[in-house]
């Protein structure tokens, strides 16, 4: 039996900019001092660009499949989106590939 949340997953990862979205986001997690905003675990959707050498344009196509693939979840606060990981299985798929 195929099961399409774990496609979205490999799909999620084979591509360069969702996989750099990915582990900033699980990096951000990780880190346990607040980033330029005040925000743990989180990123702004402003921020993103910038840390994984993308432009504005191409990281909000890449951000919006992602949540539509439910790996990741947005929350506002105020003007600003403030992104994490949702889906579990995609942390435990980045532990292993980099071991």
């Amino acid at each position: 039996m195929i099961n399409e949340e774990n496609i979205q997953l490999f799909k999620a990862l084979s591509e360069d900019t969702r996989y750099r979205i990915i582990k900033a986001l699980i990096e951000s997690e990780n880190n346990p001092e607040e980033n330029q905003y005040g925000y743990r675990g989180e990123l702004c959707a402003c921020e993103i660009p910038e840390i994984i050498d993308r432009t504005q344009s191409n990281t909000s196509m890449h951000l919006a499949k992602l949540l539509d693939w439910g790996i990741i979840k947005v929350r506002r606060n105020g003007k600003m989106r403030l992104y994490s990981i949702q889906n579990e299985k995609i942390r435990k798929i980045l532990e292993v590939l980099e071991e």
